[in-house]
C-alpha cells in the first residue's frame, strides 16, 4: 500500500489522503515510477472546486518527476534507477487524425494522470514508458518536477508564437505559467519581458518574474497596463503579447497592446465560455491569434535541456515543499497567491 492524495467523487471538496494500492503496470510497454517530487497545477485547485473534467476516484497530479522502480516485459529505453519525467497524455488512441499527425495532447481519447487516470500526488505512479523523458544529471528531482509547465512554455511561446529575437514581450499574467513563459521568452532571445500582475504578485510573484528574465513588472492595480506598454515601447506596441491570466479584461487588452502585424499567444483559460475582444481592431491591425493548449513531444526535451544550461535560478518557482498530508494548506495559499510553485514531497 502507499498513500495518495484522491478526488474521491464529483463535486467541490472530496479530496483525502488516503492508502491506496501500489500500481500495477497495466501494460507490457508501460513503467513504475517512483515519485521523487510532484509539483501542483492549477488543474488541480479547478478540480479540487469541480471546475475542470476528471473522472473520480482519482489520484490527483500530473507534474512529477521520479526514478523508474520497475519495468514491463516490452519497455526498452529506460530501466530501473533511471530518472525521468512524464508527458501527461495517457490514453491518446494512436489512429487518430490528431495522434496521426503527431499531436497526441489534443486527442479525445486522452485520460490525463491526477484527472482521467491515477496521477502523481503519490508514492508511485504507472505511466506508458512512451511518454517518458530522461532527466539530466544537471537538474534536481524538484527542478525536474516543473518539467511539464516548462514544457508548455517552451512548446506556445517558441514553437507556436515563434519568439524573435531582441522582440519585447508582454506576459500578461504573473502566475506560475506566466512567470515561466517570461523565463523561456528571456531564454530564447526577447530583448525586453514585462509582467503584468496584481498587488497579491507583490509579495512573491513579482520577484520570481524578475528573477527568471522580467525586465519589468506592471501592476495592473497601480498603472494602466496599456499605458505602461505603450510608454515603454515609444507607442508602437509589444511584439508578441503571451495572455496568461484568463481574465476577460486582460484579454481583450490583448489586441491594442500589440503593434501592427504583432503576435498574440492565448493561453490562459477565461472561465466563462464566451470573452468579448475588438475583432475590428485586430483585423485593421492584421494581427497573428495562437491559441495554445498544453505541450507536444518536441518542447519536452527543449525545455529539459533548457532547464539544465539556464544560469537563472528556477528554484525561485518553488516557494512551497509539503507532505501530502499538508495539502489543504499547500492548496489554500497557491489559491490565495501567497506562492507559485508548490510540491508534494510524497516520501516526507
Amino acid at each position: 500500500m502507499m498513500k495518495a492524495l484522491v478526488k474521491t467523487a464529483k463535486g467541490g471538496g472530496s479530496i483525502e489522503v488516503r492508502q491506496a494500492p501500489v500500481p500495477e503496470i497495466p501494460r507490457d510497454d508501460w513503467v513504475l515510477i517512483k515519485v521523487a517530487a510532484a509539483g501542483v497545477c492549477g488543474t488541480d485547485l479547478h478540480i479540487w472546486h469541480d471546475e475542470y473534467p476528471y473522472w473520480p476516484p482519482v489520484i490527483l497530479g500530473h507534474e512529477f518527476s521520479g526514478v523508474v522502480a520497475e519495468t514491463g516485459a516490452a519497455a526498452k529505453k529506460f530501466k530501473p534507477g533511471d530518472r525521468v519525467v512524464a508527458e501527461p497524455h495517457s490514453k491518446a488512441c494512436g489512429v487518430c487524425d490528431l495522434c496521426r499527425r503527431g499531436i497526441v495532447q489534443l486527442c479525445k481519447s486522452k485520460r490525463s494522470p491526477g484527472s482521467g487516470i491515477d496521477g502523481g500526488f503519490a508514492e508511485y505512479v504507472a505511466m506508458p514508458e512512451m511518454l517518458l523523458h530522461r532527466v539530466p544529471d544537471a537538474i534536481s528531482d524538484e527542478i525536474a518536477a516543473l518539467a511539464e509547465p516548462i514544457a508548455i512554455a517552451v512548446h506556445q511561446v517558441t514553437e507556436r508564437a515563434r519568439v524573435e529575437c531582441q522582440d519585447f514581450v508582454v506576459v500578461s499574467g504573473a502566475g506560475p505559467i506566466g512567470i515561466i513563459c517570461a523565463f523561456v521568452a528571456k531564454s530564447c532571445g526577447a530583448g525586453t519581458v514585462a509582467v503584468t500582475g496584481i498587488d497579491a504578485c507583490e509579495y512573491a510573484r513579482f520577484p520570481a518574474a524578475k528573477t527568471l528574465g522580467a525586465d519589468a513588472v506592471i501592476n495592473v492595480q497601480r498603472r494602466d497596463a496599456l499605458e505602461a506598454v505603450m510608454d515603454m515601447t515609444g507607442g508602437k506596441g509589444a511584439d508578441l503579447v503571451i495572455e496568461t491570466s484568463g481574465a476577460a479584461s486582460a484579454i481583450a487588452q490583448t489586441i491594442p497592446m500589440a503593434k501592427i502585424c504583432g503576435r498574440i499567444c492565448a493561453i490562459g483559460i477565461p472561465k466563462q465560455d464566451q470573452t468579448a475582444i475588438p475583432w475590428k481592431m485586430a483585423v485593421y491591425r492584421s494581427v497573428d491569434l495562437v491559441f495554445c493548449m498544453s505541450s507536444g513531444y518536441s518542447a519536452w526535451d527543449k525545455a529539459l535541456a533548457l532547464m539544465a544550461s539556464t544560469k537563472m535560478d528556477l528554484g525561485a518557482l518553488i516557494t512551497h515543499r509539503e507532505p501530502l498530508d499538508n495539502w489543504q494548506p499547500l492548496f489554500a495559499d497557491l489559491e490565495a497567491e501567497r506562492g507559485i510553485k508548490g510540491l508534494f514531497l510524497p516520501w516526507m
